[in-house]
């Protein structure tokens, strides 16, 4: 999946915020989670010239939903970081079926402060990176 433009826009603007002590970064809260997104050609069907038209670049995500069952959903993932306001410090976009733990140094890259995240981001490799940073996996 090739790297959108989001995600340098969104770096550049945040750089200029902070710059200009618009926002501050240094101390502040990672809330960090995902959402899948449905992809708009999700079933393999064949188009005008005998093609599949179903999305190459995402992947199907099975979820656990509260009531027990398993939903699976073909499209993508958005990964985000957001300060305790909402406030968006960082964004990423995978296929559906790339683990929500894959993503954890993209999104708290050059982050400061704790981090909070439910756990699918828990992973050996994460909980020591943030053991090494006084940071906190909730």
């Amino acid at each position: 999946m090739q790297r959108s433009l989001l995600e340098p826009l969104l770096e550049q603007i945040n750089n200029h915020l902070e710059q200009n002590s618009i926002i501050v970064t240094l101390g502040s809260i990672n809330i960090i989670d995902a959402t899948v997104i449905e992809a708009k050609q999700s079933r393999k069907r064949k188009g005008k010239d005998s093609n599949n038209t179903q999305d190459s670049e995402a992947g199907y995500n099975v979820k656990t939903a509260a009531d027990g069952k398993r939903k699976t959903t073909y499209g993508f993932k958005m990964h985000a970081n957001t300060d305790e306001d909402g406030f968006v410090k960082r964004m990423t976009y995978t296929p559906g079926n790339v683990h929500d733990s894959q993503e954890m140094d993209r999104l708290l890259n050059k982050a400061h402060g704790q981090v909070f995240a439910d756990s699918a981001y828990a992973n050996k490799k994460n909980d020591e990176r943030l053991g090494k940073h006084n940071e906190t996996f909730a």
